[in-house]
């Protein structure tokens, strides 16, 4: 896609823009749809019941005039999980500080795996609000990342609260997360409640990674593992398992080595298909449809003003469009499918 019209919608493929695939295709379809219906609400709603669908019009639009040749993954996890020694492992360098203590800044540290002569992974950084000094080029040469920017977080349960601002501002811009507990936080009330849950929908654009497994026996670790599903099915995050889309969860250890590897590859695969933005802005405008979807079609529900049977048809059909009818269908299916296995 180039780049976006005045109304928000990303426009014709460019060489900025993506690729031209299916799920490209189909979200530029539900953008539109999203953006039809929240141009006909804006008389008739408060604007604090759109302004969520407004964010992602506009991030939809920021996103489509960066480059699809890198994508973004971010590392998040809690203090002491060791995400910035995993995140060290990955980039096959000391780049970010490891450790219980975390430095003081609020920033991200970044490593890029350069996508190719010509294309800059500099628009994508400003977005992300990392600064220069804290950008990283990854000393490990492999071919399977190239295109990835690799994001080490602040960690989400920090005391400063500009720590968790910076979390949550990210963990809305970026394409993939990494999400790495550890044997004794796996369970934490703030990672399932507040992150886990609230980014079930985008479980197709997730990692989870159980690490230091190398502190438990060998018996622990399947166990952990299995409650650690278990909790995740509770909240509704899909697993990617069986040839399922979902969340994939695995474990390892970024101090001895051991999952870094299958960790790698699951990334490169990612990256390579060219397709996580998208597939996240099509999890957000799920999120958005499932929150508008009452205030339009909800069984007993008091029409907005204005809102004639004529024009709350139209709203049905362009919601049922930006929600991808079809799509959450057949998701449906295979998670019904998945419970009775």
């Amino acid at each position: 896609m180039g780049a976006p019209g005045p109304t928000g919608t990303p426009g014709p493929a460019g060489a900025t823009g993506t690729t031209g695939t299916v799920e490209d295709g189909t979200l530029r379809v539900r953008l539109g749809a999203l953006r039809e219906l929240v141009g006909l609400s804006r008389t008739r709603l408060d604007e604090r019941v759109l302004a969520e669908a407004g964010r992602v019009l506009d991030e939809a639009a920021a996103r489509d005039r960066l480059p699809r040749a890198y994508t973004t993954v971010a590392i998040a996890g809690a203090t002491g999980s060791g995400k910035s020694t995993l995140f060290n492992a990955l980039a096959g360098a000391q780049l970010s500080e490891a450790g219980v203590r975390r430095p003081t800044t609020a920033s991200p540290v970044s490593c890029t795996w350069e996508a190719g002569r010509g294309q800059s992974p500099d628009g994508l950084l400003e977005r992300l609000g990392v600064p220069a000094r804290a950008r990283r080029r990854a000393h490990v040469l492999d071919p399977g990342l190239r295109g990835l920017i690799l994001l080490d977080l602040p960690d989400y349960d920090s005391v400063d609260p500009a720590h968790r601002e910076q979390v949550d501002r990210l963990l809305g811009l970026v394409d993939a997360v990494v999400w790495v507990v550890d044997p004794e936080k796996y369970a934490d009330a703030l990672l399932h409640e507040r992150y886990l849950g609230a980014f079930a929908g985008h479980a197709d654009v997730s990692l989870i990674v159980l690490n230091q497994a190398d502190r438990l026996p060998p018996e622990a670790v399947d166990a952990v593992l299995d409650d650690l599903r278990r909790l995740l099915d509770e909240r509704g995050v899909a697993l990617g398992e069986h040839g399922e889309p979902g969340a994939w969860v695995l474990a390892g250890s970024a101090l001895t080595g051991d999952g870094v590897g299958e960790l790698r590859k699951l990334i490169g695969e990612l990256v390579a298909a060219r397709t996580a933005a998208a597939r996240r802005l099509a999890a957000d405008v799920d999120s958005v449809a499932r929150r508008l979807e009452p205030v339009y079609v909800a069984d007993g529900a008091q029409a907005p003003a204005g809102l004639t049977d004529e024009v709350r048809e139209e709203f049905d059909d362009r919601l049922a469009t930006a929600v991808g009818a079809p799509a959450a269908g057949l998701a449906a299916e295979r998670g019904w499918l998945r419970r009775a296995d």
